[in-house]
């Protein structure tokens, strides 16, 4: 509940904005990413990508940002025939500030979390839905970014959470 008001809440924000000037992009990016959680104890390193709308307003550089995404942490040390891996889909709601070249990003939303198991004969599966967070900085260079991304995919910090810092390349469509 708190987290659908909280998504209701941006979301309503980010529409008032929207008759300020500005300008707009679609931001792509890939990422690879280390679990800074309890996770890091069985999987290593995980990779992920994101489909990001900015949408510029006011005067300064400012965006409001709408992203979605998926991250991917394969479990490590498994027998023979035998995968699962935990993944985190965010979707959040942001503000973005850019001063000169370097960017500035806080989010916050849904963040499905999901973890699956399976061998030849059996599969299980888990998926739970939470309330991220995520912070960034970047530096911009033409349409390019390079950044660096720390995301809470579960604040209450609980063994099977995604939480991980992340480093991101993007490339940014002007609008």
């Amino acid at each position: 509940m708190k987290t659908t008001l909280l998504t209701l809440v941006l979301i309503g924000l980010s529409l008032g904005l929207y008759a300020q000037s500005g300008k707009n992009y679609l931001q792509l990016s890939a990422q690879a990413a280390r679990p800074t959680s309890a996770l890091l104890e069985v999987t290593n390193f995980g990779y992920g990508g994101a489909l990001k709308w900015m949408h510029g307003f006011g005067e300064k550089k400012q965006q409001a940002t709408l992203e979605a995404g998926y991250n991917r942490f394969p479990v490590k040390n498994l027998s023979s025939g035998v995968s699962a891996n935990y993944s985190a889909i965010p979707i959040y709601l942001g503000y973005r500030i850019l001063a000169n070249k370097i960017s500035l990003e806080a989010q916050a939303g849904t963040s499905i979390n999901r973890i699956v198991g399976r061998n030849s004969n059996f599969s299980v599966s888990e998926t739970k839905l939470n309330l991220g967070l995520a912070l960034g900085i970047g530096y911009v260079f033409k349409n390019f970014e390079i950044a660096a991304r720390y995301q809470v995919t579960d604040p209450r910090g609980t063994e099977d959470d995604p939480t991980f810092l992340a480093a991101r390349l993007a490339y940014n469509f002007s609008l």
